[in-house]
């Protein structure tokens, strides 16, 4: 099967290709077909690659005779007029005591999606530290619509969204550290895989179900080497920072189960672990200097690179991502996290997370109190 690749609102282009009435039958001339269009509100946001009910502007209509396979018209594209009304620039017009079934699509974002048949769909959020290469794909079906009932007001649609959103924020409940973080990523990851529509309505923004999970097949293997980053202008996170802080950036990516990461895994060929060894599951990361106010007033780097530079810190996450959710995490800075990769090898046979703060805590060992040295005895006179 041929397919075809969209990037963000690239369906505009291909207006003229899309709108033929060439199948028609059993027009009524004066009825053409027009949509209203509503997106799933359930992770509205500004972000250009996220679609909403303001934004969305055209989307990617196939009908088939009511209850069959029997195609009306096909890959159709209908753009926003001034009025909100959604038309077809050569119009199809509704036939006459036949009632149709309408499938759905908008994308947007610089992600890849293939577009297979009118249902399938394979996605591949593009990884890197760009929030903005994301991609929304969202999806609206209606069936059983006439003449009758809708040429008047025209045809409902209601758009939910494929994917999960993920969004992060940071609080620090630590009297004695602070934080300076510019950046946020989630790690080891599936990376694509292939959504497919279900045989049923999304009418009802928000009422309805929700698309369901089991929605997508052929998920990569999570792996390493699959991370979503955003890096941003240096936030300081001050002690007892019990608010909140929103990080910059989300991403919108595959619906998936996450396992997290509980130690390094041997690079192959590798008899023990080693230095560079990397996580074997999935994490939320920050990435940070940790400082340490001190009574002089002055700050000391307690966890950092070499150079002073920021470290990316990690927490592992687990549980499962489903389809038009927004997933935010709350991250409590205080305990530093862990290192993505193994940091030393002074027990090559543990393979357990390397803390940031591991050895960085003042403390005391042998603790002893000298005896008493004899100073001889002496006989005061009287």
């Amino acid at each position: 099967i041929m397919m075809k690749k969209f990037a963000f609102f690239a369906v505009a282009a291909l207006a003229l290709a899309y709108c033929s009435n060439d199948e028609t039958t059993a027009v009524n001339e004066g009825q053409a077909i027009k949509f209203r269009a509503v997106v799933n509100n359930a992770t509205r946001t500004s972000s250009v690659s996220n679609l909403t009910t303001n934004n969305i502007s055209s989307f990617v209509v196939n009908a088939k005779m009511a209850g069959t396979e029997s195609p009306y018209f096909v890959d159709a594209l209908f753009t926003k007029g001034d009025n909100g009304t959604f038309t077809c620039g050569t119009p199809y017009y509704w036939p006459l005591g036949e009632s149709l079934d309408f499938y759905a699509y908008s994308i947007a974002g610089d992600g890849q999606v293939s577009v297979n048949d009118y249902k399938t769909f394979v996605v591949t959020p593009v990884a890197g530290e760009d929030p903005q290469h994301q991609v929304d794909l969202t999806y609206a079906a209606t069936k059983g619509r006439n003449k009758e009932a809708d040429a008047a007001a025209g045809v409902s649609l209601n758009f939910r969204h494929t994917g999960s959103k993920i969004a992060a924020k940071v609080k620090n409940t630590n009297d004695k550290l602070k934080f300076e973080v510019e950046g946020w990523k989630v790690g080891y990851l599936s990376a694509s895989g292939k959504f497919t529509f279900a045989d049923a309505n999304t009418d009802g923004n928000n009422s309805g179900t929700l698309l369901s999970a089991s929605q997508w097949s052929e998920l990569a293997e999570a792996n390493a080497e699959t991370k979503y980053a955003s890096n941003f202008d240096k936030k300081f996170i001050a002690v007892n920072t019990t608010d909140p802080v929103a990080l910059d950036g989300e991403f919108i990516l595959v619906p998936q189960t996450l396992v997290g990461a509980t130690n390094y895994v041997k690079t192959d060929g590798n008899a023990q672990y080693a230095v560079g060894d990397k996580v074997n599951g999935s994490y939320i990361a920050v990435k940070l200097i940790i400082k340490t106010v001190a009574s002089n007033g002055n700050d000391y780097i307690v966890a950092a690179h070499a150079d002073g530079s920021t470290v990316w810190a990690i927490w592992p996450i687990s549980g499962n991502w489903e389809p038009g959710k927004k997933y935010t995490y709350t991250i409590d800075l205080a305990g530093g996290g862990y290192y993505e990769e193994n940091e030393d090898n002074d027990d090559p046979d543990d393979p357990g997370l390397d803390p940031l703060l591991k050895d960085a805590v003042i403390k005391f060992v042998d603790v002893t109190v000298d005896e008493w040295v004899d100073g001889g005895e002496f006989f005061p006179a009287m």
